[in-house]
């Protein structure tokens, strides 16, 4: 499956009116022609960090598909210039990506509460680091229960405020299995976290990350039926 996914800062002069025009090119755009496999548009939830005010996230079956749909005068192009309207959004980060290995428990929710992660591999690494940076990530899924499901993938476009190399999903029962037990397991502090740490011999990534949630209705990592 290739996604696209959008963190939307609306700009502060749009008030209801523009929030209203936004949104309904946003859905506009996937209802029609028959190449886009799921999409969802949220609003974020209190206590993102970059995250945006909108979570906008769009599956197609295959690249040739997105960029099919990215072309198209009233789909993807039409939203591109919605977007670059600086009256409606002052701010967007975007990722292109095929998604990549994914996991999911028995009795993953149909609704909850939807977490992404962009992040930048800012520097040249050793050998191998990044592979096993992705390999620590998708991990957490297993060692952190709250985690329903989850995938991590490596971009193939990127704009907004960093080359963004990685993306970071995961869906859990509620937001308090992302802001309690995800946050505050040893696994991610004591050891994931080290990929992020200036101090660490290990640092890569970029300090500058986006880190937002939003609940959802439909999982869009678990595999389409």
């Amino acid at each position: 499956m290739f996604k696209l996914t959008k963190l939307i800062t609306l700009a502060t002069e749009a008030g209801d009116a523009g929030r209203a025009r936004l949104t309904a090119a946003l859905n506009a755009s996937t209802r029609s022609g028959g190449t886009v496999v799921r999409s969802m548009l949220q609003p974020t939830l209190p206590g993102v960090y970059n995250g945006g005010d909108y979570i906008w996230h769009v599956q197609f079956p295959d690249e040739a598909a997105y960029t099919a749909w990215k072309a198209d005068a009233e789909r993807g192009a039409a939203v591109e210039a919605v977007l670059a309207d600086t009256a409606l959004a002052s701010h967007v980060d975007s990722v292109a990506y095929e998604g990549g290995r994914s996991g999911s428990k028995p009795g993953a929710p149909d609704k909850g509460c939807y977490r992404v992660a962009l992040f930048s591999v800012f520097k040249e690494v050793r050998p191998g680091a990044i592979a096993q940076y992705d390999a620590e990530t998708y991990e957490m899924g297993n060692y952190i229960n709250s985690i329903k499901t989850w995938q991590v993938s490596r971009v193939k476009e990127t704009s907004g405020a960093r080359p963004w190399t990685h993306v970071w999903e995961q869906e859990y029962d509620d937001l308090a299995g992302l802001q309690g037990a995800y946050m505050l397991h040893p696994h991610h502090w004591g050891h994931v976290d080290r990929w992020y740490d200036p101090e660490c011999t290990d640092w890569m990534i970029d300090n500058h990350l986006c880190h937002t949630f939003c609940n959802f209705d439909g999982s869009v990592i678990a595999p389409k039926e």
